[in-house]
């Protein structure tokens, strides 16, 4: 670890000096035509998601967008980003912005599908849904995965339930059924007002089923990650994953009622508009092909994940990636689960120095900060995680242990704080927060 920090040193004194971008209540982004909300940038950065910063690709998206609203007869005034996920899914954060994967573009058979997708996302923004649901705190699942790289093991947990889970529990409880059913109905008027067709919505539809149909039934779940104690096997860790993020109270409405809904909606259109033909699939884009091929490092075991890693490290990264803390943080992760920690260590300063990083990069970036000796280089990275992932749950306990050790008196006063007020809601937080401020007051290294 020492020699790690010896070698980040320099570059973290001349990063901090330069600041990070971004602060305030939006920010303009290269190829967007509004500002993006950094808010709502902070929250991907707590699912450990990031923008994919590829002019063409969000060009576009926009371009989409554009002939939606146009066609609506009203601006949504919010943007459409496409997050580094390369699963097949679509969400909206605010009404601000919404939010396709860049594995949705990756899969889409058509333009249709991928316009199917962000006019249904734009039915919950004209329609204020998520003013109206409870935004999902991220700080549950980012305290377990914190807790997995650091030693606890299983492959498909780290790289695919990982990811998954915390969609499955952190967006889509956001919605009731009745929203749903109606951003696709809203969907069917918008599209074929727009010159598209009812099909790629279907598509659409056949495809989210299918992402989201592996949820393990709650009670099962529950007892598998009852069982055990300290101890995880992969199969356990499954089951935690879907209990700690709440993946299996989501809303993942049912296929087949889903398409019913839009078949009947889909009776009140002329015979041309429902026969529409599909069109041409979406352009490809160096920097979705590369995200969709991370897919390779999905594994079940340390020989899969091997060959899988080779096969993403043999493909140049596209310069539209560079600096991406999601592709850096899974690589980095690949080589950790693998005992490769040179190769690991290396990814990882990528991400430290990237000015967007994410809840577990911080988490990571924090170990190497409490070997440092140098409570001012640590005062700016706390400062610098508030303006990138906002103040944040899952690093309360790291932070308030930074705080007390190295004589922070801002920062203790706010952490502490905070800490009790996790007793509302939140005793895990609390506990967390009373374990490592007893090793700060010992002197001894945090409970990592």
């Amino acid at each position: 670890m020492m020699r790690v920090f010896s070698l980040l040193l320099p570059l973290l004194l001349l990063a901090g000096c330069a600041g990070i971008p971004g602060t305030g209540k939006g920010k303009d982004v290269v190829g967007y035509d509004r500002q993006v909300n950094v808010i709502d940038t902070q929250y991907l950065h707590q699912m450990d998601r990031t923008m994919v910063g590829d002019p063409e690709l969000i060009a576009y998206v926009q371009g989409i967008r554009g002939k939606l609203e146009a066609a609506h007869g009203e601006p949504c005034d919010c943007v459409v980003l496409v997050d580094s996920f390369s699963g097949y899914e679509a969400y909206s954060i605010s009404t601000k912005t919404v939010v396709v994967s860049a594995g949705v573009v990756a899969q889409a058979g058509s333009e249709d599908e991928l316009a199917a997708i962000i006019a249904h996302e734009l039915g919950h923004a004209y329609s204020w849904d998520a003013v109206k649901g409870m935004v999902q705190d991220a700080s549950v699942f980012a305290v377990s995965a914190a807790g997995w790289i650091a030693g606890a093991g299983g492959y498909s947990v780290m790289l695919e339930d990982y990811i998954k889970d915390v969609s499955r529990g952190l967006i889509y409880k956001r919605w009731n059924i009745k929203q749903e059913t109606d951003a696709d109905l809203f969907a069917v008027d918008l599209l074929v007002k727009a010159g598209y067709s009812v099909r790629g919505l279907k598509m659409a539809i056949r495809k989210l089923a299918q992402y989201g149909s592996h949820a393990v039934p709650p009670s099962s779940a529950e007892a598998v990650c009852a069982a055990g104690g300290q101890q995880f096997d992969d199969k356990r860790l499954k089951a935690c994953s879907k209990v700690w993020t709440g993946a299996n109270d989501s809303v993942y409405q049912e296929r087949d009622s889903r398409l019913k809904a839009v078949l009947v909606a889909s009776g009140s259109l002329t015979k041309d508009e429902r026969r529409r033909a599909l069109g041409k699939a979406p352009p490809r884009f160096a920097s979705v092909d590369y995200l969709f091929g991370m897919n390779q490092l999905v594994a079940t075991s340390a020989a899969t994940l091997r060959r899988g890693l080779a096969r993403v490290e043999r493909t140049p990264m596209p310069f539209s990636l560079e600096g991406n803390v999601s592709v850096t943080n899974r690589l980095a992760m690949a080589h950790f689960l693998l005992g490769n920690k040179e190769k690991s260590d290396a990814y990882l300063v990528r991400s430290f120095l990237s000015p967007n990083r994410t809840v577990w990069t911080f988490t990571q970036y924090y170990r190497y900060l409490s070997s440092s000796q140098d409570p001012d280089l640590i005062l700016e990275t706390i400062n610098q995680s508030r303006r990138e992932v906002g103040p944040n749950q899952a690093l309360l306990p790291i932070e308030a242990y930074l705080a007390k050790r190295y004589k922070l008196p801002g920062i203790l006063l706010e952490t502490t704080g905070r800490c009790w007020l996790s007793l509302v809601g939140d005793v895990k937080t609390l506990n967390l927060c009373s374990e490592f401020e007893k090793r700060a007051d010992a002197g001894g290294r945090a409970p990592w």
